[in-house]
């Protein structure tokens, strides 16, 4: 009895079966490429704002908590002569300065110390002198608040009516302004702080 033999061959892929699966892949990768880059900008984007939320709102807390713990007292130049004001504000040179109780982890020292807002170099700059008269114009500690503020305007109200300087005139030299505005633009986003210094009285000599 003849043997009978039968050859059983496996079909393989053919080219054009490739080339399919091949473009059905890239477009499978593409889109997931896409997805995953649209995901890391949208976090980054989230990250950037977060973050400059919470710069702004704990720069927010320091200027308020400096302006409503603002001492009534006289300010003095570096050689120790009165400037015939208890703050001294002024718009064109962006900048303010006053006598601020801040809390100290040492009890040798007064609380009083020196604070001065100015826009330098386009950011929001805090510096805290080591005390109420400071003779020496560098002994100071600075802080940049914001940064790429591209304007800054601050102004002082009394009597219902806003000021770009402080004081004003001379019965305003011994008391402290109802409210202090301070309004910037930051990322092409306007900003506004109103502040009261919750201070009533005047200074007497």
């Amino acid at each position: 009895m003849p043997l009978k033999v039968s050859f059983h061959m496996n079909k393989g892929f053919t080219l054009i079966e490739i080339l399919i699966s091949l473009v059905i892949l890239s477009v499978i990768l593409l889109v997931t490429s896409n997805i995953l880059e649209s995901s890391l900008e949208t976090e980054r984007n989230l990250s950037n704002r977060l973050e400059e939320s919470s710069s702004l709102n704990l720069s927010s807390i320091i200027v308020k908590r400096d302006i409503r713990q603002i001492i009534n007292v006289p300010l003095r130049d570096y050689y120790g002569e009165f400037l015939q004001a208890t703050i001294i504000g002024d718009d064109v040179q962006k900048k303010i300065s006053f006598n601020s109780k801040v809390n100290s982890l040492s009890n040798d020292s007064s609380p009083i110390k020196r604070i001065e807002y100015l826009l330098e170099d386009n950011s929001l700059v805090r510096k805290q002198y080591f005390s109420a008269n400071p003779y020496d114009s560098e002994a100071y500690i600075k802080l940049n608040l914001l940064k790429d503020i591209t304007n800054l305007e601050i102004s002082f109200m009394h009597n219902k009516r806003w000021h770009n300087k402080w004081p004003i005139n001379k019965n305003t030299e011994n008391i402290i302004p109802t409210l202090i505005q301070f309004e910037f633009v930051q990322d092409n986003k306007e900003y506004t702080w109103i502040i009261e210094p919750n201070i009533d009285y005047a200074y007497k000599n």
